[in-house]
């Protein structure tokens, strides 16, 4: 667990440096960061370890916290894993209960009644749910809404998003490991935002259609809606915003320190006592003064 934790910490400084000049630089390395987060119990596990650390007392009993810890563990994990099912019940619903009213690039666009905004979801069957009376909106919304949608699985956002949700599940109890898995989310929709507009669609035209869906948006922890109020305005304000672009080398640097600390982190252990030095702790007297005081 302390591994974990200060892995945590040189992850998320990794992560905050990388956005240092834009926050949505750049939601790979954030999710390779959070997957390797949620390793590293395993690969601390499996690898072999160097003596690197203090060594622990061997005449020290502890009392056996780990199957206490794993049991706590075991119990927020599953607590997460519910909700992703419960999720993807519910995604599975509104999949029952809708009509399809095109196929574009393979993606379904599934009407669904009673939904508030454009939601893209679907690992393998890629789908954009579009809300009931969709062919009555205006033809140049429609074509925005979809250019956003459908960015999110050519850049596979689902599929990211699922890994993302899992190590959540794994590291529920790390509130660094929730503050990415949020900002990985919020960086996706960053990067189709950018989509879009790089395509030709005015910034300010946009940002109104994003202000004009946002308004009671559902949301899923399996599904990208196109309008989160939460991130509305700090969406809106980067769009609006010329942002430097970070380079590529920058990143893969980022990404290699993360990977190295984290293989640093996994194979550290404590040092190991000499034999002889173990021996002796173990046979020392604990009171030799008493014995002393005896003697006269």
């Amino acid at each position: 667990m302390i591994a974990t934790l200060a892995f945590s910490l040189i992850a998320a400084g990794l992560v905050l440096l990388a956005g240092r000049r834009d926050a949505a630089r750049d939601p790979r390395l954030t999710l390779f960061l959070l997957i390797l987060m949620a390793l590293l119990p395993v690969m601390a596990a499996s690898l072999p370890k160097v003596g690197l650390l203090p060594a622990a007392n061997p005449s020290v009993a502890h009392f056996p916290w780990g199957k206490i810890l794993i049991a706590v563990w075991v119990a927020g994990s599953a607590i997460f894993l519910a909700r992703l099912a419960i999720a993807a019940a519910g995604l599975a619903r509104w999949r029952n209960r809708s009509v399809m009213v095109d196929v574009i690039d393979g993606v379904q666009i599934l009407e669904v009644d009673g939904l508030r905004g454009p939601v893209a979801s679907g690992v393998l069957r890629k789908a954009v749910f579009v809300p009931q009376g969709w062919a009555d909106w205006n033809a140049s919304e429609r074509g925005i809404v979809l250019r956003h949608e459908l960015s999110h699985h050519e850049r596979r956002d689902p599929l990211w998003r699922l890994c993302a949700e899992l190590a959540r599940a794994a590291l529920w109890w790390n509130p660094l490991a929730h503050w990415m898995a949020n900002r990985f989310h919020l960086q996706c929709e960053f990067a189709c935002d950018e989509a879009v507009v790089r395509e030709g669609t005015d910034a300010k035209t946009y940002a109104r259609l994003l202000c004009g869906v946002a308004d009671k948006q559902l949301h899923a922890p399996l599904a990208l809606a196109m309008a989160n109020p939460s991130s509305l305005q700090r969406r809106v304000v980067r769009m609006l915003t010329p942002c430097p672009r970070s380079g590529i080398f920058a990143l893969a640097i980022l990404g290699t320190l993360g990977a190295g600390a984290a293989f640093a982190l996994s194979v550290a252990g404590p040092k190991a006592f000499p034999a002889s030095e173990v021996e002796l702790r173990l046979s020392a007297d604990p009171f030799p003064g008493e014995k002393w005081a005896r003697s006269f």
